[in-house]
């Protein structure tokens, strides 16, 4: 360099130097306070708010200078009922003087915020108040953004309302910081209270380097804990300012899934403890959790969801598959309470539900439906699952395909492999109109008898498949009261196969067959055919017909099932179709709750529904059996044709009857 360019760069330094100095003397001279006016009005004419500085502002210059004002107000939309969007007690921000000047470079040693409070809303029209007249200057793009060593929140309080869905969430952070620089992790730390439940926060990200970069993607790990609710999110951000382009694992846990709706805005039924792992993406409007794996309850569960957030209300499409399926853990699609698992404890509102099933002579759940969220959202879903843990019901797999649309949820159907046949459910909840209405379109076809006995051994002397329609409509806002104002008809239907003739001779008290078949040893007889006909309205379900008919006897009956009260009162009258010396035949009452249903002798039908009637019963058996003139075979072969004639109507389409056409003929009569 030669001496003269050597003189001109040192004079153009000094220039600088002397005009550096000079500004910094006239701003450090001047009412700093004056220019709370410029600020305010370059805001408000940016986006059309309010911006009020009431405490000092002051300006410390430096090669660190220091600037920090306090009572800060930034105000509402003018449709909010709260008048500040934001509000901050003090702010202070330093800024290295020394990097701006000779690198050309915003870094930001330390911003702390104390006492800042957030309100972020939107109204029942869907407008946001962060939404302003004119864009706000700032960081639109990565390399935009400005080097923060660190930033620390004191006390702070973030609310966010949408009117339009009816989500509330409020977050009270009691203290955070943030500290990184350009080559350096970014950490985060917080604690505080989301929805009164305790709230903690850590976040790893990469460096401002990483964050500044356009070119390469955004490294994030957060640990997120709430209450119960634990998640971990890991990989990388695409557009991190945006907080678009999200791929990363996602690592979830927590006691309800019903509870992810405040956060998410996914409508899912009440579920046990669950833990689910697998590949979150966002992609423009559509978020995708794929390849996912882990357990619900007693339950394993993989597959994949897609959430499309354009529409209105967002869509949900998920394809859900479980190996092994724990039956109870559906419980909590009918509002019942699914429980919890071994070492996974239930949230305290299904603890409580428990207990309240445990005391109660109920099974239906009277948990009221969530009608706001199921309007919240559409949703197509299949869900298989290959094998069922049921230990009182022979349930084998599931294949079912569910549909929500604007409040109308659909089964449509729900197929369960049960008892080596199939029941198919149509069913439809509308939940777009007050009160809900349900209707039940349920098919049996070709169970097999034998699976409802158990392990007992009437099972190996059975055989036999039972079919049947289930056809119900009710309203109500909860399972029970859904039931107490059902309306409809049923049967189940039996043709040919075999049953156990200890069991039929116990069924009409018939003391001489019984010993005689303990003697010469239990055979099966064959079943010519049976029908159990109900009908009825407002839960009063009538039995229209009941019938049992074999080579050796007939059984009818007649009565209610009460679905309001969940009570059964039926009463059976077994008939023999050939002489027996020695019979107590009478008539046999089935009664009492769906909990405790109970078969007892009624010979003068006064009901057996205490202690004393029970004992009246018994003696009345024993002094009038030697009368009794049904002993002496008079029952008679039923016309079977003619009796399901009686329901053919009730399946226009045929399918349970070409069932029952298809299985073993009836017997003929044994005498």
């Amino acid at each position: 360099m030669t001496t003269r360019k050597r003189r001109v760069l040192i004079g153009l330094g000094s220039v600088v130097a002397i005009v550096v100095v000079g500004a910094a003397v006239l701003i450090a001279t001047l009412d700093q306070n004056k220019a709370k006016k410029y600020i305010s009005a370059s805001v408000s004419k940016a986006t059309g708010r309010q911006l009020t500085i009431n405490g000092d502002l002051k300006l410390d210059l430096g090669w660190i200078s220091r600037v920090s004002a306090n009572q800060i107000q930034f105000a509402n939309a003018d449709w909010s009922k709260q008048p500040q969007m934001a509000e901050i007690q003090d702010f202070e921000a330093e800024i290295d003087l020394w990097q701006l000047l000779t690198k050309f470079r915003l870094v930001i040693p330390a911003v702390t915020l104390s006492q800042p409070k957030l309100v972020l809303e939107k109204n029942s029209g869907g407008v946001a108040n962060w939404e302003f007249r004119a864009a706000p200057t700032g960081p639109q793009k990565r390399t935009e953004f400005p080097v923060i060593e660190k930033l620390i929140i004191k006390g702070g309080m973030f609310s966010f309302d949408n009117q339009e869905t009816k989500t509330q969430i409020e977050l009270k952070v009691h203290e955070a910081e943030g500290a990184g620089f350009l080559e350096q992790p970014v950490k985060l730390r917080a604690e505080g209270t989301y929805q009164k439940l305790p709230l903690t926060l850590t976040l790893d990200g990469g460096s401002y380097e990483n964050l500044r970069s356009s070119k390469t993607p955004y490294p994030l790990r957060i640990n997120l804990g709430a209450g119960k609710l634990k998640a971990i999110i890991d990989g990388n951000l695409t557009e991190p300012l945006k907080m678009k382009g999200e791929d990363v694992s996602l690592d979830i846990q927590g006691d309800d899934m019903a509870k992810l709706y405040p956060l998410i805005r996914l409508v899912f039924p009440t579920t046990p403890p669950y833990r689910l792992k697998g590949h979150l993406k966002h992609e423009g409007d559509v978020w995708s959790f794929t390849n996912f794996s882990g357990r619900v309850g007693g339950s394993d569960l993989s597959g994949s969801i897609r959430v499309d957030t354009a529409p209105k209300r967002p869509f949900m499409k998920a394809d859900l598959v479980s190996n092994v399926l724990d039956f109870k853990d559906l419980a909590g699609f009918i509002g019942g309470n699914p429980g919890a698992t071994p070492g996974k404890p239930a949230s305290e509102e299904q603890k409580i539900q428990a207990a309240a099933e445990k005391t109660s002579d109920r099974i239906f759940p009277d948990q009221r439906y969530n009608l706001e969220r199921l309007r919240s959202m559409d949703a197509d879903v299949q869900l298989r699952a290959k094998k069922i843990i049921a230990p009182k019901l022979p349930i084998d797999d599931l294949n079912a395909k569910l549909t929500l649309n604007d409040g109308v949820l659909n089964f449509a159907p729900a197929r369960f492999g049960v008892a080596d046949g199939q029941v198919e459910i149509f069913s439809t909840f509308d939940g777009s109109k007050r009160p809900s209405q349900v209707k039940i379109d349920a098919r049996l076809r070709k169970l097999d008898v034998r699976r409802f006995l158990a392990k007992s051994s009437a099972a190996e002397k059975a055989l036999g498949p039972i079919g049947g329609r289930i056809v119900l409509s009710g309203t109500g806002e909860s399972f029970r009261e859904l039931m107490a104002t059902a309306s409809g008809n049923s049967f189940f239907m039996m043709s040919g196969g075999e049953i156990s003739d200890l069991i039929t001779q116990l069924a009409g008290l018939d003391v001489a067959r019984t010993l005689g078949v303990l003697v010469r040893g239990d055979k099966p007889v064959p079943i010519r055919c049976a029908l159990l006909d109900l009908q009825g309205e407002n839960g009063q379900m009538n039995v229209q017909n009941l019938i049992f008919d074999t080579p050796t006897s007939v059984i009818s009956g007649g009565g209610s099932i009460d679905l309001r009260d969940e009570k059964v009162n039926v009463v059976i009258l077994p008939a023999p179709k050939n002489f027996s010396p020695l019979s107590l035949r009478s008539y046999i009452r089935v009664s009492g709750g769906f909990k405790n249903i109970s078969a007892f002798p009624d010979p003068i039908k006064t009901g057996t529904d205490s202690f004393f009637k029970k004992l009246v019963n018994v003696l009345t058996l024993l002094v009038t059996s030697p009368f009794q003139p049904r002993d002496f075979g008079q029952g008679e072969d039923v016309d079977c044709q003619a009796l399901f004639s009686k329901v053919r109507n009730q399946d226009p389409k045929g399918i349970v009857f070409k069932d029952v056409q298809n299985s073993p003929k009836p017997a003929t009569s044994g005498k």
